[in-house]
């Protein structure tokens, strides 16, 4: 799968632009502040319809404009569009010029996956930030998985609004209980598997990335492990929570409260790692996630490559190429080619991206 071409209008800096890529490499390269991310980011919306750095769709439309609008054209056994349209009252998704009327229709059509500095929050934000990466990573290659998982939520938020009101029905919340119930065991088995296959990769990658023997995991901590009993659990910790709902008038058991734990040697690594060593826990993450990908899909994603090799020293820039290296389309941003040298042997486009304006240029 690839991208040959996007075309931005109003987004972010960009007032009317079209960028085409190699098949294989293309690099960004411009000063900080000129726009690089911005692409990456429209490359992104592509894929998941949404952008990897803020919430409000809004305030990537251009100031003074009233809407934004992405279109790329993507080739894989054949070629399609995408486009993403933003406005003040949200966003419209297109596949071959058709307004997809759910999300879960349009995610993952193309998928790309972004290596970006804050990945960092993975660590240092909120169980929030964790629960997205890996329901989206899932949700990107599964719409099964993100169907379920918006119909749980559609439940929760009944349940909650429920729970608010001044008289309560236990039979009717037990109603809502019970579906919410049924398909959480669907998503804690997906999850479950999903999260194995990255831990059957992760350790190798990091020890290639980090130069390290230290063993990296990922534990799904989910209202109840994934077993035969989970569904009479889940009813059990439900009826234990139900007078405490009542009382807070919030759900406070459930896939909703999933917290992901990152581990180095069994310890967490929030308390062990150093800056270094999570920078390299999250790349071997992403790198795992590529492998996932291509295994449960025989497709490799589109890698988005923003500003992670200013982050590393020479050594370990070289170990990220030799993983990465992987014969798919790579798209990096940089402010300075030196950082990408062993790149630029390769079959490549050069944009240099200044104030929102594109230039193709030699690789010298």
């Amino acid at each position: 799968m690839i991208i040959q071409n996007i075309q931005l209008k109003d987004f972010r800096n960009y007032i009317n632009t079209q960028i085409s890529f190699s098949d294989n490499i293309t690099i960004l390269i411009g000063d900080n502040a000129q726009g690089k991310t911005n692409l990456l980011e429209a490359v992104y919306f592509l894929s998941t319809g949404r952008s990897h750095r803020i919430s409000e769709d809004k305030m990537c439309i251009k100031h003074g404009c009233e809407s934004a609008t992405i279109k790329g054209k993507i080739k894989n056994n054949h070629t399609f569009d995408l486009k993403v349209v933003l406005h003040p009252l949200g966003k419209s998704l297109f596949y071959q010029n058709q307004l997809q009327k759910k999300s879960s229709e349009f995610i993952g059509k193309m998928n790309a996956l972004m290596f970006s500095p804050s990945d960092m929050e993975v660590f240092a934000g909120s169980p929030k930030n964790r629960r997205r990466l890996i329901d989206l990573e899932l949700g990107k290659i599964n719409p099964v998985y993100m169907d379920l998982l918006s119909t749980y939520h559609k439940l929760l938020k009944d349940r909650n609004t429920y729970l608010k009101e001044k008289v309560l029905d236990d039979a009717y919340i037990e109603v809502l209980t019970e579906q919410m119930i049924e398909i959480e065991c669907e998503l804690i088995r997906y999850k479950t598997a999903f999260i194995n296959l990255i831990n059957d990769k992760i350790s190798i990658i990091f020890q290639k990335l980090a130069l390290s023997r230290q063993m990296i995991s990922i534990k799904y901590f989910g209202p109840v492990p994934y077993s035969d009993e989970m569904k009479q659990q889940l009813s059990e910790k439900y009826s234990q929570s139900l007078f405490r709902d009542k009382l807070l008038k919030t759900t406070g058991v459930g896939i909703h409260r999933d917290e992901i734990g990152f581990l180095m040697d069994g310890d967490k690594v929030e308390y062990v790692a150093s800056q270094g060593q999570m920078r390299m826990i999250v790349i071997a993450l992403k790198c795992a996630l590529v492998e996932v990908i291509e295994e449960l899909t025989d497709e490799k994603p589109i890698l988005l490559l923003d500003d992670v090799f200013s982050e590393l020293d020479r050594h370990h820039r070289k170990a990220l190429y030799s993983v990465l290296h992987l014969n798919t389309q790579t798209i990096i941003s940089t402010t300075d080619l030196s950082y990408v040298e062993e790149w630029l042997n390769e079959d490549i486009k050069i944009w240099t991206i200044n104030n929102g304006e594109v230039m193709e240029r030699s690789r010298l």
